[in-house]
């Protein structure tokens, strides 16, 4: 079934990134500069840089979409 897995309903969790509870809530519409999404800083020496999710379980993914920051003033 098409489901996002990526959620916390799902046991998926975020390994790595800032603001992580808004990542996997699922809601893809209400989002500003103070909540609703998720962010990294630039790449630390020495550190890898990214977001990062650990879903709940294996599964086989049949597409991965990304919703990317689009309010800009």
């Amino acid at each position: 079934p098409e489901e996002n897995i990526a959620t916390m309903k799902h046991g998926a969790v975020v390994v790595k990134g800032e603001m992580k509870s808004a990542l996997l809530d699922g809601d893809t519409q209400n989002y500003d500069l103070d909540h609703g999404f998720s962010r990294h800083p630039i790449e630390e020496e020495g550190r890898a840089a990214g977001i990062q999710v650990r879903l709940g379980q294996p599964s086989i993914l049949n597409h991965i979409r990304l919703l990317l920051w689009d309010k800009d003033s």
